[in-house]
């Protein structure tokens, strides 16, 4: 498969991301250095817009939590992901190896949730792009869980990584967009199952264009919602290893439009500037960091934003989810989790509920990926099993996924109890051409 099918195990420090962009931590300050809430510059002696004074490296003792913080996740995640790889080495098998590294992947989860307080900023309330940490004052929302079809049609788009033309001809195909950008869907609800983050360079973008069609969508009495899959839990989280050059800059050239627009109305003595990159280190790089983490971090902008939308949805007779459920999940209650992943995400929460950190997480699981997420035939018939006394619990007749992308493109497994919807149409992936599901009197078809 395409070597950037899948979440690989973490490198061996945080402090990285994948080789292709690793010039983008390579130019932070320190070894684990991340900017503070409003920006001070993070050298010795430098005073912060807040009036202290930050001492960068050496004895402070701030210091010395972000950087053993980055041991102990590196250290949790390696020995998860290092058992892993030897189970694959003693296997020689291909098969297996790629379900090895899988599970390694999702071990970075709990570690980074566990940490997570070690990142929070503390951004005064005026700063641009939210506290990007705790103490948000934003209320928390409450994500719909629930979605009476009413005989409308369905369509389901799965995972489009950041590629904001191929999302644009995946609506297009679901006849529910024109070619000017507009809404004629109708009364057509339509579910992003996740993953628009990573990988690509225009998440904000399509963020932005799936907002604007809901509205439009809602008028015409049809709704658009987005689910949360891993990568949204994992930018949260702090996770931007699948974060791209481009999607760095996409966040800074955001953030600074903000910020221009708050001085605008409040004048520049009444907000606190941007951060500016320490000496010696890349400008472009460091705002690109700092707006994400302004972005994304709890209680963040885009954060909240995300907080607004579901993880797990049931829309009449189908349930979606990034990557799966269970009876655990279905006793759990969908809408508890949803709540609880939206309190986490405004930052009124330390950490978000197990169920989208664990490996067989809603958000994480590859037991229902099929195939292509290295699954045998018996596996997979346990998995179904699994599956069918879930969506007995739910009273429902389906699941939709993405998660794992699919080669071969959409298609069903466990009697047409479950659905891939991931084909990988993203240039960071396969770059395959967009394929949707409609469903349409319980009645399912793949639009191509």
């Amino acid at each position: 498969r395409h070597p950037r099918a899948y979440p690989s195990h973490p490198p061996a420090s945080l402090s990285r991301t994948t080789s292709r962009h690793a010039t983008m931590s390579a130019s932070l300050p320190g070894r684990f250095w991340l900017p503070a809430g409003g920006g001070g510059r993070g050298r010795r002696g430098t005073k912060t817009p807040s009036g202290g004074k930050s001492s960068g490296t050496g004895t402070d003792g701030g210091v010395r939590t972000r950087l053993n913080l980055r041991s102990t996740i590196t250290v949790a995640v390696a020995g998860s992901v290092g058992a892993g790889a030897a189970a694959a080495s003693a296997s020689h098998g291909q098969q297996f190896a790629r379900r090895a590294l899988l599970a390694g992947a999702a071990a970075i989860a709990p570690a980074l949730a566990a940490a997570q307080p070690a990142f929070a900023k503390k951004a005064a309330s005026s700063s641009v792009g939210g506290n990007g940490g705790r103490g948000s004052s934003a209320p928390v929302p409450q994500p719909v869980t629930k979605v009476d079809l009413a005989g409308r049609r369905l369509v389901a788009i799965g995972d489009v990584h950041g590629d904001f033309m191929q999302t644009m001809k995946a609506l297009e195909l679901a006849k529910v967009m024109d070619t000017s950008g507009h809404w004629v869907g109708g009364s057509t609800v339509l579910v992003q199952v996740g993953d628009i983050l990573d990988r690509g360079d225009s998440e904000l973008a399509i963020m932005r264009k799936f907002r604007a069609l809901a509205k439009e969508a809602k008028e015409a009495g049809g709704d658009v919602i987005t689910i949360n899959g891993n990568h949204e839990i994992m930018n949260v989280l702090g996770d931007f290893r699948y974060a791209t050059k481009g999607a760095y800059a996409e966040d800074a050239r955001y953030v600074e439009k903000q910020h221009a627009k708050l001085v605008a109305t409040e004048g520049a003595e009444n907000v606190l500037p941007l951060p500016t990159a320490p000496e010696g280190k890349d400008p472009e790089a460091f705002a690109g960091i700092s707006a994400r983490r302004s972005l994304f971090l709890p209680g963040g902008e885009m954060a909240l934003k995300m907080a607004t939308n579901p993880t797990v949805l049931q829309v009449g007779d189908t349930v979606f989810a990034h990557a799966g459920i269970t009876s655990d999940h279905v006793e759990y209650g969908f809408e508890r989790l949803n709540n609880e992943v939206a309190a986490w995400m405004a930052g009124k929460t330390s950490s978000p509920p197990k169920h989208v950190l664990e490996e067989k997480g809603v958000v994480w699981t590859r037991d229902y990926g099929g195939a292509d997420a290295g699954a045998n035939a018996g596996a997979e018939q346990a998995a179904c099993r699994r599956l069918s006394a879930a969506l007995e619990a739910t009273g429902a007749a389906r699941l939709v996924v993405g998660h794992t992308p699919q080669a071969k493109g959409i298609n069903s497994g466990c009697g047409g109890k479950v659905w891939r919807t991931d084909v990988g149409v993203s240039r960071g992936i396969y770059g395959s051409a967009p394929q949707v599901i409609e469903i349409v009197g319980g009645k399912v078809r793949v639009l191509a």
